[in-house]
């Protein structure tokens, strides 16, 4: 048997020319593969969770009506000063505003003492849980060292206040405090004495027993002025 020629049957194979053609592809397609596993490899992952919550919206409508839910939590109202006092007011008529700075200059003070004597047993009374677990844990810091020795020296200052927010059971009053240390007594940092610094605090009281004390509930630093030291 006479076999005919069967080059015609064979699939033309890769010669020198097509790998010398495609050699300048190869990086841009193994540039483009790897764009595409990593976008594959960052977002696949988050189709089951973006549909699960789909699927929870139209469920949650079919079962409400097609209404969304009410929230469970009411935010705080947060009012512009005078309204604020003025709601604080409707319920407390005994409250001012002076007699509340009053009343936060005096925690300041043993705020101040506590940490000067390195014991806020005193002040436990007038914070909050998350509060005194915060100042608690700073007491311990030797950060803390680099000012304690002036603290004694500190006048507590407060100024004015800057936000008032209420919710159905709690107000909220935040007020601006200038902390002072006398002329040529605070501590010196890099040729400069701190003469001054102004922090914001928090403090919270039930709107349901007005009878209640107040309580410092944060304590946020705004600003820290320096002089020239001597």
């Amino acid at each position: 048997m006479v076999l005919g020629d069967s080059s015609g049957l064979l699939p033309d194979m890769p010669n020198g020319l097509t790998y010398m053609l495609m050699r300048p592809l190869a990086i841009p397609l193994a540039l483009a593969a790897l764009g595409l596993g990593f976008v594959l490899w960052r977002f696949m992952g988050d189709i089951p969770s973006v549909l699960g919550m789909g699927l929870q919206v139209l469920f949650d409508g079919f079962r409400h009506g097609g209404r969304p839910a009410a929230p469970a939590v009411a935010l705080p109202v947060a009012y512009p000063v005078d309204a604020g006092v003025d709601s604080i007011r409707a319920v407390d008529p005994g409250f001012s505003t002076p007699a509340f700075l009053a009343e936060v200059q005096r925690i300041g003070g043993l705020v101040v003492a506590g940490w000067a004597e390195k014991n806020l047993a005193n002040c436990r009374s007038l914070m909050t849980d998350t509060c005194w677990d915060l100042e608690a844990g700073q007491m311990t810091r030797p950060l803390a060292e680099g000012w304690r020795p002036f603290a004694r020296t500190v006048t507590v200052e407060p100024e004015s206040i800057v936000a008032v927010r209420s919710d159905a059971g709690t107000d909220q009053i935040s007020v601006r405090l200038r902390m002072r240390f006398p002329p040529g007594s605070g501590k010196v940092t890099r040729g400069r004495r701190i003469g001054e610094w102004i922090e914001d605090w928090t403090l919270t009281r039930s709107r349901v027993r007005s009878s209640d004390t107040w309580r410092v509930d944060r304590m946020n630093h705004v600003a820290i002025h320096f002089e020239r030291a001597a």
